[in-house]
């Protein structure tokens, strides 16, 4: 999904979509969509599919994982954590788990039954996962070794979780294990992720052997991941001993059949014998292989480039599934950096900017719905919090209101209604069509008077140092995205809004840091009721919506494509092809 930084969420697969495809204005509603391809075509068990991507897998480690990618390639169908979630599942289902997590009524002690005989791959095949594995897999993910991106937002209100992230307690004092089968989290607090099980679904619950882990996880940064044992239908090719030999940094990710996985516990059929997952391809040779060629599918790309996306729609639209990304992108405005520190500046920015237009920079309607808030649609309170239409006056036009804006702009101080001040710092994506995208903004700013340093950069560089960092003053960043770590609305606004998040290459890019909104996050995130914390977040979202922080345009679609002798499926989860459900026809 799907990220900008490591203290965000499942971020939208990359920005690799070309623009021009599609017609008209209208937008592709949910009913024009397909999760999946094949049809009732049958599923043969056997055979391999190879999955092409144009980059790598940010880690091996499961504490760390965090892309969209690496859920796609290595999580679903390696690992178990204690939870997870079937192809068309909004809620998580047991996995690791015998049953969903039991909260007590004050909401703060979690108990989780953990299944048993659960068996590692080799060479760790005659033990069976314990409660123990998880208390350490939770642990580390606070280990500066490991760099997990979540663990500080969503497992923090455990007890003790604070004490040992500062290095001065040797384990969480608020994850007990009476037995080999129980696990009880403590809580500071009330989580309602927690006592849904919704961030007990992310691969920091995968569980880990600490007494044949910890050696890994010394020094600077984990080997772990290179020596990891698996408990998903798959794994990685391993010797003997364990060390990883099925990966070629950046070209080649070998998956084969784990000897140890019992399929009577598990939801996944794993039809294929082996997954093959090839990086290092050039996007527009990739889609063109995938829709001509045989076994293969689409990895770490949004959709396939304007020129093959525009045939594939008329001619092998069969091969294409088009998901909605339960994410959206979005224009950041620092709200440090005058004169977007003022609210009605901020206001006339948004109103002036042509949403339509920047979606044909992306590709038109067929890559998403124009986008009136931040929330997207298919996520708990995205209908509280003003549904498809929204309700504010200077988001409503997806055309722009050069005349509304100009009005903002003269209840901000500005009396000729434009901007007279110094240029400002842009920084934008350097490579299509965020680069289109970028321009556009710009140019649509432009009608307001502003003036810009617009410097276009790689995209690492530009989330991590630049749009993410304080220090860089940059005012305008036009190319953010964002995409939930789960079905909860927490996920998407938390990361993004809240002050404690920023610095460190934060996704918090307009550097909001409002005590109000802050106080409010905490509330809702304590909120177990599922009604009553969709309230709480749709009105967070109202008030960033209001305060226009950043500029929400697209609430996006990703494209995956097939070959046509290979059954797709995809999970909602990931809105990418779920390997372990996948099959050749």
């Amino acid at each position: 999904m799907h990220k900008l930084s490591r203290t965000a969420a499942l971020i939208v697969a990359a920005a690799l979509v070309a623009a021009g495809c599609g017609g008209g204005d209208g937008d592709s509603g949910p009913g024009a969509l397909n999760r999946s391809v094949g049809g009732d075509a049958a599923s043969k068990r056997g055979g391999e599919v190879r999955v092409l991507s144009v980059d790598d897998v940010t880690s091996l480690d499961p504490g760390y994982w965090y892309y969209t990618y690496d859920y796609q390639a290595l999580f679903h169908p390696t690992q178990r954590a204690l939870y997870g979630f079937k192809p068309d599942g909004t809620r998580p289902t047991p996995d690791l788990a015998a049953s969903m997590p039991q909260t007590s009524q004050d909401g703060r002690t979690v108990t989780i039954k953990i299944k048993p005989n659960l068996k590692y791959s080799p060479p760790l095949q005659e033990r069976s996962v314990k409660s123990e594995d998880v208390k350490y897999a939770i642990e580390r993910t606070f280990l500066p070794s490991v760099a997990n991106g979540y663990a500080s937002v969503y497992y923090n209100a455990i007890s003790g979780a604070s004490t040992f992230a500062a290095g001065d307690a040797v384990e969480i004092s608020g994850i007990e294990t009476p037995d080999d089968t129980t696990l009880v989290l403590k809580l500071k607090r009330p989580v309602g992720v927690i006592s849904n099980g919704q961030s007990l679904s992310l691969p920091g619950t995968v569980p880990v052997p600490q007494d044949y882990a910890s050696k890994y996880d010394r020094g600077a940064t984990s080997t772990y991941g290179a020596h990891q044992v698996f408990t998903g239908p798959y794994m990685i090719r391993n010797d003997a001993k364990g060390t990883i030999t099925g990966y070629s940094r950046g070209r080649r990710i070998e998956l084969v059949r784990n000897p140890s996985w019992d399929p009577k516990t598990d939801h996944r059929p794993a039809y294929l014998d082996k997954i093959t997952l090839l990086g290092g391809n050039d996007i527009d040779v990739a889609s063109r292989r995938i829709l001509g060629g045989k076994g293969l599918a689409s990895g770490d790309f949004a959709a396939p480039p304007v020129n093959v996306l525009r045939s594939a729609l008329s001619t092998r639209r069969d091969q294409l599934a088009i998901v909605p990304s339960q994410g959206n992108r979005f224009i950041a405005l620092n709200t440090t950096v005058k004169p977007f520190d003022d609210v009605n500046v901020r206001r006339a920015a948004t109103a002036v900017i042509d949403r339509q237009t920047l979606r044909l920079t992306r590709g038109g309607p067929t890559l998403g719905a124009v986008a009136t808030h931040f929330l997207p649609p298919g996520v708990p309170a995205f209908e509280q919090a003003g549904g498809t239409a929204g309700t504010l006056d200077f988001a409503k036009n997806p055309r722009g209101d050069l005349k509304l804006a100009q009005r903002y702009m003269r209840k901000a101080g500005y009396e000729n209604g434009r901007y007279s001040g110094p240029p400002l710092l842009m920084v934008g994506d350097n490579q299509p069509p965020a680069s289109r995208t970028g321009e556009a903004v710009r140019g649509q700013l432009e009608k307001l008077g502003f003036r810009f340093d617009y410097r276009r950069l790689s995209r690492t560089t530009t989330f991590a140092n630049t749009c993410g960092s304080p220090k860089a003053r940059v005012a305008v960043c036009p190319n953010g995205s964002w995409g939930k770590d789960f079905f909860d609305p927490q996920s998407l606004l938390d990361p993004v809004f809240n002050g404690a998040n920023i610095g460190g290459g934060s996704p918090n890019w307009s550097q909001v840091d409002d005590p109000e909104l802050d106080a409010g996050f905490e509330i809702a995130a304590s909120e177990t009721d599922p009604a009553e914390r969709a309230k709480l977040y749709a009105e967070i979202d109202r008030t960033v919506t209001s305060r226009a922080y950043v500029i929400p345009w697209l609430w996006d679609n990703q494209i995956n494509s097939v070959s046509s002798d290979v059954k797709g499926v995809v999970n909602r989860f990931t809105v990418s092809w779920d390997l372990s459900y996948m099959s050749l026809k």
